[in-house]
């Protein structure tokens, strides 16, 4: 009898427990809060003016898309933009014994504009290198997809594809 009593008290415990578990999320479910976490970590990062573009294609103005490894990006953090992107194109003017690409370069950013628009945000910033006036233009979807057009006065316009991400900390 014993043993019954102490059967009932626990199942008593346990069954309480089972039927209180959430129940499992569908795939589709768990999607949609993977999505929604990313839109808004990329809301807040645009917001903050801090961001890693890091591009996984370089699309030049006469040729066709060239694959890039993981070592090139373009921050913007505050009020500066940390560039180091690869050019590929024609360029008008170089400086004499210029061994760097066009878009290897810390500037300060002199125009900064943000919109928001339906699907996104389109930011366009402008800085001056030297004799060099080179307007950086991103179209950020809500997730965090990028596409990069960087026109100069020196040079072809190139474009990148690529996405935004949280900026290491130092």
């Amino acid at each position: 009898m014993k043993r019954i009593i102490l059967f009932a008290f626990l199942i008593a415990l346990i069954l309480p427990d089972l039927f209180a578990q959430e129940p499992v999320k569908s795939r589709k479910e768990r999607r949609e809060e993977r999505q929604e976490k990313r839109m808004e970590e990329v809301k807040n990062l645009i917001e903050n003016k801090s961001f890693v573009f890091i591009p996984t294609h370089a699309m030049p103005l006469g040729g066709g898309s060239i694959q890039l490894s993981y070592t090139f990006e373009a921050e913007v953090r505050d009020d500066s933009i940390f560039s180091y992107l690869p050019f590929y194109g024609v360029a008008y003017h170089v400086d004499y014994g210029g061994r760097n690409s066009a878009f290897d370069f810390s500037l300060p950013i002199e125009i900064y504009e943000m919109e928001e628009n339906g699907n996104g945000y389109r930011i366009s910033l402008e800085v001056k290198n030297k004799m060099d006036y080179i307007t950086y233009s991103f179209h950020i979807s809500e997730l965090g997809y990028s596409t990069l057009n960087v026109t100069s006065t020196n040079r072809q316009a190139i474009s990148y594809y690529g996405r935004i991400e949280k900026p290491e900390k130092e």
